[in-house]
């Protein structure tokens, strides 16, 4: 095969890895609703969906490096998709809610290590190209994020919501025929790259320093809305009295919003002094978002579910800020590790939390009061966490 050829074939296994990476996250919470009617889904269930996409992100980001440097990155990727098609696939045919957990965390493991594993594999087969397949793979991730929940419930209209899912373990499947075949072909990479393994001196530093544990809470609690959401918008409008379908297209337009202002964020981080005042504006967007939807939600629906995707579009400039904070390629690595990864664990308590307060008060205020409180915390540990200055 010549490397025309086998360049194309690694772009389609790109293309193919990370469209794979959110469907199963996105693609499920608007049809909990659906499923409940035939499948028991207890306050536990709820409360535990919700809680494992990052959970589960942030124990791959610690794991992942030290499986890449045992085995190879191809082989890597192949078993991250045959994880995500298995995962997927089998959930939807069984009845059990526990099995449905335990397949979850199957697909959910599968896609936090290609989150990992896809980076490097744009570095090492193409050196020479790393913005333009930079933006493939983040296109296709947030790509992957978007489409599902916008067609989720159309899908189950026609084949039922265990179709529904299906669809996506399918897409997976493909992912995982085609890293099949080049695995067999075994390309040769263009570079030598490792994924930096979190620990170190580095590492030591940042847990004495505050501006650090700044960053990572103002990362974690972005992404601890940002997963209350996934799991619980579709629902909250439905209980307001939408249908489940616009439910769906709510979430698909909340996980729009950060895709298009991840275009213009790192380049106004780059330029300003500080990206708190972005921030303070991206707060008061989450804060009033969330008013609206708990205090008036069918009086704008629309609005508030803009206000809260523009609110919760903080992700990709704490992704940026590592990397304008770091001294040097060893510290960014630290630095990401230690953000993202405990900033995921902190992410993973927001959906529990959430639907333990739904279940436990005949009120939403309990559960509504904890987001906003989560918003004022972010909004003082982020005047830090935006200081300019290496960390």
């Amino acid at each position: 095969m010549n490397s025309a050829r086998i360049r194309f074939l690694i772009v389609l296994g790109i293309v193919f890895a990370a469209f794979n990476l959110r469907p199963g996250v996105t693609g499920l919470s608007p049809l909990l609703d659906t499923m409940g009617e035939e499948i028991e889904l207890s306050a536990v269930f709820l409360a535990v969906i919700g809680m494992l996409p990052p959970l589960l992100y942030g124990i791959s980001g610690f794991i992942t490096p030290r499986l890449y440097a045992r085995f190879s990155g191809l082989g890597l990727t192949l078993a991250a998709m045959v994880m995500v098609m298995i995962g997927l696939g089998v959930r939807a045919v069984i009845d059990s809610p526990s099995l449905f957990l335990a397949l979850s965390v199957v697909a959910l493991l599968g896609m936090g290590i290609g989150n990992v594993i896809l980076p490097p594999l744009v570095k090492s087969y193409f050196p020479d190209r790393v913005a333009l397949m930079s933006t493939v793979h983040v296109g296709l991730l947030q790509f992957g994020t978007f489409i599902p929940p916008l067609v989720a419930v159309p899908l189950a209209s026609g084949v039922g919501w265990r179709g529904s899912l299906l669809v996506w373990a399918g897409f997976a499947a493909l992912g995982a025929v085609v890293w099949i075949v080049i695995r067999i072909v075994r390309p040769a990479p263009a570079a030598e790259v490792a994924v930096a393994v979190v620990g170190g001196s580095e590492l030591s530093r940042l847990l004495r320093s505050p501006r650090a544990w700044a960053l990572m809470t103002m990362t974690g609690l972005t992404s601890f809305n940002n997963f209350i959401l996934f799991t619980w918008l579709p629902g909250l409008l439905t209980r307001s009295g939408f249908d489940a379908a616009f439910g769906g297209a709510m979430l698909a337009l909340v996980t729009a919003i950060p895709l298009v202002l991840g275009f213009v964020l790192p380049t106004l981080a780059q330029k300003m002094t500080s990206a708190y005042l972005i921030v303070v504006g991206f707060c008061l967007s989450l804060a009033v978002g969330y008013l609206g939807l708990w205090l008036l939600p069918t009086a704008a629906p629309v609005l508030w579910t803009v206000l809260l995707g523009i609110g919760i579009s903080t992700f990709p400039l704490a992704l940026t800020l590592i990397t304008l904070r770091a001294r040097n390629a060893e510290a960014a690595a630290s630095l990401s590790g230690f953000v993202q990864g405990g900033g995921y664990l902190l992410a993973a308590t927001g959906p529990l939390i959430f639907a333990f307060l739904l279940q436990s008060f005949d009120s939403m205020w309990p559960a509504f009061v904890v987001v906003l409180a989560s918003v004022a915390v972010k909004f003082f540990v982020s005047h830090a966490a935006c200081r300019p200055g290496a960390i």
